[in-house]
């Protein structure tokens, strides 16, 4: 039996994700498709632009079979920490093989890679702190480390999750067949064509263009839109009012950046000029926005480190196929199996709990999305 894993986000889920699942599908010829799926929020540290229902509704309605949720603690981290999560779950889940979309293409890059820092792990972690001391980011400072050790390099955001996804696989020795194929465009591409990129799709939705053509069930994308940029009220209110001890202990508030959020937040005038103020050639875009979605769920060091030991599997939709493939493994799984919010109790799901409640600080609809994460049971999707 072969069960197919996909990790994704489906912000917003639009037809290169459709031929993400067809294309996984006809590679790996599975018998079952799994999708872990980022919820509130997404690795950019950013909130999803519509609810994980709707994202884990369309899933199904394109060829998945099930969808678990990759909860917030992992969700809204590195690369690496993301991978993690992803690849533990799908794995206590059954899967036997991934698949993902990327620049490079040839699944043989990231097993040598991978193999290649694992026989030379102490070398390779030397060079990357010794990168970042001199003033490097994280991804920069691993991808110049990589060109030292084995003259390769991974520049991507989408190859570099999928080198994450590759190592965490062999790290474990999970018993899990990577694959990947050819994107068929540029993370970054802003065109906005009938297969466009996420980043294209958001631009076009935030800025009213017709988007229709590049988006299935486009009506979805109309109303109630989640934007970080909304939050930043809240994020000027929650910095200027909390000391710079407090702002130490929320998590990735590191190396002095409490002084410097003090400094700028009184001279910002929106999210993004903040943004642009903390950017740095040690932090990114993506990892600064992280923090922030941190400091506004005032999520300490400590509160994230608690929810970090996941041993539960909480189940957004399915299909008769995964409803099947879902009986088969209550059985044999070491994971709680949840459909309900409130049939079991852990760290992460408090830090979902919460999640949810700062998006509700954004929606026109507050009371709903909460009572949601209380009470919604998996979509089902009948034969």
């Amino acid at each position: 039996m072969k069960v197919l894993g996909i990790i994704v986000e489906y912000n917003p889920f639009h037809n290169g994700h459709i031929y993400h699942i067809q294309k996984a599908k006809q590679i790996t010829q599975c018998d079952y498709t799994i999708a872990v799926m980022s919820s509130s929020f997404v690795q950019r540290g950013e909130p999803a632009i519509i609810d994980k229902w709707i994202r884990s509704q369309l899933a199904i309605q394109y060829g998945v079979d099930l969808v678990i949720e990759l909860p917030f603690v992992y969700a809204c981290q590195s690369a690496d920490y993301f991978a993690k999560g992803a690849i533990q779950l799908l794995h206590a889940i059954g899967v036997t093989d991934i698949c993902f979309g990327s620049e490079d293409g040839n699944i043989q890059t990231f097993i040598d890679i991978s193999q290649a820092i694992q026989s030379h792990n102490e070398q390779y972690n030397t060079l990357v702190k010794k990168a970042m001391k001199e003033g490097l980011r994280y991804p920069d400072a691993c991808n110049q480390a990589l060109k030292i050790i084995l003259n390769k390099e991974i520049k991507t955001p989408n190859d570099l999750l999928g080198l994450s996804y590759v190592k965490e696989i062999m790290m474990n020795h999970y018993q899990i067949t990577p694959h990947c194929f050819q994107r068929t465009n540029e993370y970054h591409d802003t065109t906005l064509n009938n297969i466009a990129s996420a980043t294209a799709i958001r631009q076009a939705i935030f800025n009213h263009q017709d988007f229709s053509h590049a988006l299935p069930h486009h009506e979805y994308y109309q109303n109630n839109i989640y934007k970080l940029d909304d939050f930043y009220p809240y994020l000027r209110y929650q910095i200027l009012t909390t000391s710079l001890d407090t702002l130490k202990s929320y998590h990735m508030v590191d190396e002095g950046l409490e002084n410097v959020l003090n400094k700028h937040i009184l001279k910002s005038h929106n999210m993004e000029s903040l943004i642009q103020s903390l950017l740095s050639k040690r932090y990114t875009k993506p990892r600064i926005q992280r923090m922030l979605i941190h400091i506004l769920m005032k999520n300490t060091k400590q509160d994230i480190q608690d929810a970090m030991n996941i041993d539960y599997l909480r189940i957004l939709a399915m299909n008769e196929n995964g409803r099947k493939y879902l009986n088969k493994m209550k059985k044999v799984c070491s994971y709680k199996i949840i459909t309900n919010f409130s049939s079991y109790h852990h760290p992460a799901l408090d830090l979902e709990l919460q999640a949810t409640k700062l998006l509700s600080l954004i929606s026109s609809n507050p009371q709903e999305i909460i009572n949601k994460e209380y009470s919604h049971i998996p979509y089902i999707k009948e034969d």
